[in-house]
């Protein structure tokens, strides 16, 4: 009895082994459809750090050494970021609508012009970070730190910032409009007139 109990653990942990791939980057990329070009993007993308224009949707980025990294006009839609280190990359014209940044560093990058609409970036550290014409319209920004982030000219029509530290920040020609700002309440400038 004890035997057939011993050869059925090891047949299980066996066949458990055999499934799993040998590469995490791999293990990420079974957890949502992605095209064949982000499926070969993704191992690249570790190895190199450069992935400038290249399609990324529906990566899951979790633990990713992205210091410095070029990923200018990438598309990363759907993507998750987690647990990476993303201070001083270069994310300018990036397309990362409807994704998730978590516990991510993401100092000194740069987000000018990139889609983050209906992104969720809950209690993300944007301080100091460059988000000059953003988009960011829809995003959940809940306790987010924008401290002394440039957003001029970014859209944050419908964005909910509740809780989120704006202190220093650059709002300068930012749209408003239908945003819950920190406080809580919501702001109507930059709203078109009601006819």
């Amino acid at each position: 009895m004890l035997k057939a109990i011993v050869k059925t653990l090891i047949l299980m942990i066996l066949v458990w082994v055999s499934i799993l791939p040998a590469d995490p980057a791999l293990a990420q990329m079974r957890m949502g459809p992605l095209s064949q070009e982000a499926i070969k993007n993704v191992p690249e993308l570790r190895k190199t750090k450069a992935c400038e224009g290249c399609d990324l949707a529906g990566a899951s980025l979790r633990s990713y050494d992205l210091q410095s990294a070029n990923l200018k006009n990438a598309d990363l839609t759907n993507s998750t970021i987690k647990l990476s280190d993303l201070r001083n990359a270069n994310l300018e014209g990036a397309i990362l609508e409807s994704s998730r940044i978590e516990e991510t560093q993401l100092t000194g990058a740069n987000f000018a012009n990139t889609n983050l609409a209906t992104s969720n970036l809950n209690g993300c550290d944007f301080s100091g970070v460059n988000l000059k014409g953003a988009n960011l319209r829809a995003a959940t920004l809940n306790n987010t730190n924008f401290a002394k982030a440039n957003l001029s000219g970014a859209l944050l029509r419908a964005a909910n910032m509740n809780g989120a530290n704006l202190e220093g920040a650059n709002l300068e020609g930012a749209i408003l409009c239908n945003t819950v700002m920190p406080n809580g309440k919501l702001s109507f400038r930059d709203c078109p007139p009601a006819s």
